[in-house]
């Protein structure tokens, strides 16, 4: 699989992503995709496969009104890819943590991809 291709890859994920297209985001995946979320240090999220990912992001987008990954740094080699992006997103639910409905959530983080099957197999996301 060429760089190019993965960078396309990547670069549909993320345009899927911000418009809460998730069955587009799921026809780019290998079967045995594992996604990871890591904050502070720890994996807090992991989801194996295609079915655990589809109910993961359907409880996720219902999380915000709006989202926006910006990639703001793209390196693709032989078998990974790392993005840096940087995120914004409007609540859509009160937080445990104390932010409101409306309230805006931006971070700065960076996530991994690997590929196998000319989709993608891994993603994981740092903040």
């Amino acid at each position: 699989m060429r760089e190019s291709e993965k960078a396309a890859l990547i670069n549909q994920y993320i345009e899927s992503y911000n418009v809460f297209n998730i069955q587009d985001m799921l026809s780019l995946f290998d079967e045995s995709i594992v996604f990871e979320n890591e904050a502070n240090g720890e994996v807090n999220v992991r989801a194996e496969g295609k079915q655990e990912f589809e109910s993961l992001a359907k409880e996720s987008a219902k999380l915000f009104s709006h989202r926006k990954q910006t990639v703001t740094n793209l390196i693709v080699n032989d078998t990974t890819a790392q993005i840096n992006i940087d995120y914004l997103g409007g609540l859509a639910v009160d937080l445990p943590n104390g932010m409101k409905v409306g309230d805006e959530l931006t971070i700065q983080g960076k996530s991994y991809f690997e590929f196998k099957n000319e989709k993608i197999s891994y993603i994981k996301d740092i903040s």
